[in-house]
């Protein structure tokens, strides 16, 4: 542990300083299209509870804002409340993005972590949905899964991921949320949450209902929708052009977009990849004493 403090004031010293006012002491680590902007959103409804006006801060990333600063960092929480929230799900993205736990303790020791899980086939396929959406990752989808210029298998080893951050922060103080709960018993499940982060755990409210970014819904566009973005991007995002809302709306049917298939994943796996992500998802289970048995992992 003497090493990795030593790595986490070596990290800290590198960081522009002179701040003053808030940092969160809530943080959303992951995992991408685990229900993260949901969370991001159930959070800030509770009214001890701020969470960062950008969500995707993505501070303790060297190659993404960490040289802005902590002046810059703190900007975005209000220091007015008690708890105070960023949901990055790009913190639990090593190898490729390393580093985050160092940094991350070096600046928020004593903050508490969430991390959201699912299946992690179901994640690939929606991390794939994502991706395609927004005109990645053209190819065969099992080369493209499988590259190492891809994280869609180390996002999806939770264990690995998680055990980066248990160097640093203790278990007590990571809250493991599944997916599945948060769609099957919200309310019961943010009670938990609320707790964890505490403030009232029984606040009750209508937003509680909604559900946010689900991915069966994305779309690609056509090669009309293509030059019609192009031409947008070219004159700007102007009032009184069409408001946001109109463009999503317009970019999800035909002729412009065209609704993306959920792909086949588990057939473009290969055993021993399939058998990586089992043995991961034992370790999950035996580190925090859930069981993860509903996942499509374990059939055959």
């Amino acid at each position: 542990m003497e090493a990795s403090s030593a790595t986490g004031r070596a990290a800290l010293a590198d960081a522009p300083s002179g701040a003053v006012g808030a940092l969160p002491n809530l943080i959303v680590i992951g995992a991408q299209k685990c229900g993260t902007s949901g969370l991001h959103y159930y959070l800030g409804l509770h009214p001890q509870v701020s969470v960062s006006r950008l969500k995707e801060v993505n501070f303790f990333i060297a190659e993404r804002n960490w040289t802005r600063g902590l002046d810059w960092y703190q900007s975005h929480f209000d220091a007015a409340s008690a708890v105070r929230v960023e949901a990055s799900p790009n913190y639990t993205a090593h190898p490729h993005f390393a580093g985050v736990p160092e940094r991350m303790h070096a600046v928020v020791p004593d903050a508490k972590l969430v991390f959201s899980v699912r299946d992690p086939i179901d994640r690939i396929a929606s991390h794939w949905v994502h991706n395609h959406a927004k005109g990645r990752d053209r190819g065969d989808i099992g080369s493209t899964i499988l590259s190492e210029k891809t994280t869609y298998i180390s996002r999806s080893r939770y264990h690995m991921q998680l055990e980066l951050f248990l160097r640093f922060y203790p278990l007590d103080r990571i809250f493991i949320l599944d997916v599945a709960d948060l769609r099957s018993r919200r309310e019961q499940t943010l009670a938990e949450l609320f707790r964890f982060a505490g403030v009232d755990p029984s606040f009750e409210h209508r937003g509680f209902q909604s559900v946010r970014h689900r991915s069966d819904r994305k779309t690609r566009p056509t090669p009309l929708g293509e030059r019609l973005l192009a031409q947008r991007a070219r004159v700007g995002r102007r009032r009184g052009i069409l408001p946001r809302q109109a463009w999503d709306l317009a970019f999800g049917h035909w002729p412009l977009g065209r609704r993306i298939e959920r792909p086949e994943v588990r057939g473009a796996l290969p055993a021993p990849v399939i058998e990586l992500l089992r043995d991961d998802a034992r370790k999950l289970g035996e580190l925090t004493g859930r069981s993860f048995g509903h996942w499509s992992i374990w059939e055959s």
